[in-house]
């Protein structure tokens, strides 16, 4: 019997900034204390990864500032040197302070250029920051592969 082929992973860090943010409401009941909102973000990231993410965002959001949401975001630049596209899959929530945190995975199949075969996973936490031109930024903590 063959043994397993072990695939090495890296881990990389990178801030991410919110160029663009676009918020609409698609349902709310004034009855409710959740309202349904589609959120479009354009974002830059530097680090590890350097590049630009389109995002749409299906969110729920509370009366208190409290949510949760669920996001699929194509990014494209280099990864630790590496050029191409891919896709993620997010999900996450918003706390009483208004963070954001969640994770997100790059969907199989996804990338394109030299990051073709790239799989992976991600942690990230999202907080406002006035120095940020939407004024929010973000940290994501990347761990990725190649497939053979």
């Amino acid at each position: 019997m063959a043994a397993a082929k072990s695939v090495a992973h890296t881990t990389t860090q990178s801030k991410v900034e919110v160029a663009k943010y676009l918020r609409e409401v698609l349902d709310h009941v004034s009855d409710s204390t959740m309202t349904v909102v589609e959120t479009r973000l354009e974002e830059n990231f530097s680090g590890g990864l350097v590049g630009k993410g389109i995002a749409t965002h299906l969110r729920i959001e509370r009366s208190d500032g409290t949510g949760m949401l669920t996001c699929y975001e194509r990014i494209t630049g280099t990864l630790d040197g590496r050029a191409g596209s891919f896709l993620l899959q997010a999900s996450g929530f918003t706390d009483r302070h208004h963070a954001v945190h969640g994770s997100w995975e790059i969907l199989e199949g996804s990338a394109t250029g030299d990051l073709a075969g790239l799989r992976g996973y991600a942690a990230f936490a999202a907080m406002p920051d006035k120095s940020a031109k939407t004024g929010w930024s973000a940290d994501t903590t990347l761990t990725y592969w190649f497939d053979q």
